[in-house]
């Protein structure tokens, strides 16, 4: 019964991990397994039926510690840690209860047939945490890019400061881990970046301006970094942005890490870092050129059928996402005003990165 009350929460969270089909059919697995178990078992226990009762429960409890310990890199949608919920955690403690009872049913058990008024009351007791963990089931917001990325946030952003302490926690939807991550980059971030306040500096490590100073911020871009094996790393930021001063003036505001090359915006790899804390975005309507050898630089933005009148599209539409060093009233994370902002896979309304007049 404990089986088979893990297999209904299970079958419970199918629905709410849809937008990864590969763990949705997991979880469409464990739940006939472990209710076929229990059923089968209740109605006729042998002994090769108890062997599969613990190698099911705790394999299946065995993989819900590793996604809370440290992800499962290998399965869609379960790549980040994520806390322990109300509901997982009882489904966890019925497979438990089922791999010993089925344990212990080997070593010193006899094999036969249940009264049913010993079955009565934890029958009861089974019901009542199946039903508890399917009811906090069907409230918890997963974070792995799906509900939560598409649900306007009242308390997102937030005006961001880097001299005040950072305020990024009790956001709904995110992790503790996310926010840890999230703190971790900002902090790290703001260091680190300080290391290209001069732009000669970034140009002799190799970034190279794209001339879109005219917008107020001039962006440099490393084009060697674009696919290597890095992520969301301040020492190696794909993109240095510097806000516009007189003349040839420049302050350093902001990294724009980019992921690589054809990264969709909704991959797990990216909505799962920080959750609902950060909004990743694309600009695939920016025309590029090239003089001789140089680097490539911007020369407008493309028509409303996506082509260019002077120089090309931008190859790889890479997604990206700001972290500021300065102060900001739409966050830490916010993008670029008007066309700045680029696109999001999520309406203008839901936007996390914005929070001014557009």
């Amino acid at each position: 019964m404990a089986s088979i009350g893990a297999g209904l929460i299970h079958g419970g969270a199918i629905g709410m991990h849809a937008e990864h089909p590969q763990l949705a059919r997991l979880f469409i697995a464990v739940t006939i397994a472990q209710v076929a178990w229990g059923v089968m078992v209740l109605l006729r226990p042998q002994r090769w039926l108890l062997v599969a009762g613990v190698v099911i429960n705790t394999g299946i409890v065995v993989g819900w510690l590793a996604t809370r310990l440290g992800g499962i890199s290998w399965i869609d949608g379960l790549e980040v840690k994520e806390s322990a919920q109300i509901s997982d955690s009882l489904c966890a403690a019925l497979g438990v209860i089922a791999a010993s009872i089925a344990l212990a049913a080997l070593i010193f058990g006899k094999v036969g047939t249940p009264a049913p008024a010993r079955l009565a009351l934890p029958s009861a007791l089974f019901a009542i945490v199946t039903v508890v963990a399917m009811w906090n089931g069907a409230n918890h917001l997963h974070a792995h890019g799906g509900s939560a990325s598409h649900k306007v946030f009242s308390n997102w952003p937030r005006a961001f400061d880097p001299a005040l302490p950072l305020d990024i926690s009790g956001v709904e939807g995110v992790s503790a881990e996310q926010e840890q991550r999230a703190a971790d980059l900002i902090r790290e971030t703001s260091v680190k970046l300080l290391r290209w306040s001069d732009p000669k500096t970034a140009y002799a490590d190799g970034y190279r301006s794209i001339r879109d100073s005219v917008t107020g911020f001039e962006h440099y871009m490393n084009y060697s970094l674009y696919d290597d094996d890095k992520f969301l790393d301040p020492s190696a930021p794909e993109s240095l942005v510097y806000r516009v001063g007189v003349g040839t003036e420049r302050t350093l505001v902001s990294a724009m890490f980019m992921a690589k090359t054809k990264v969709p915006m909704d991959a797990p790899i990216l909505t799962d870092y920080a959750g609902s804390l950060m909004q990743w975005h694309i600009h695939d309507n920016l025309c590029f050129s090239r003089i001789g050898k140089g680097a490539p630089f911007v020369v407008g933005v493309s028509n409303a059928q996506g082509n260019c009148a002077f120089g090309v599209r931008a190859p790889g539409d890479n997604a990206m996402v700001h972290v500021w060093i300065v102060p900001h009233e739409c966050g830490p994370f916010a993008a670029l005003e008007g066309v700045g902002a680029g696109r999001a896979f999520v309406s203008e309304e839901e936007r996390r990165d914005k929070c001014g007049e557009h």
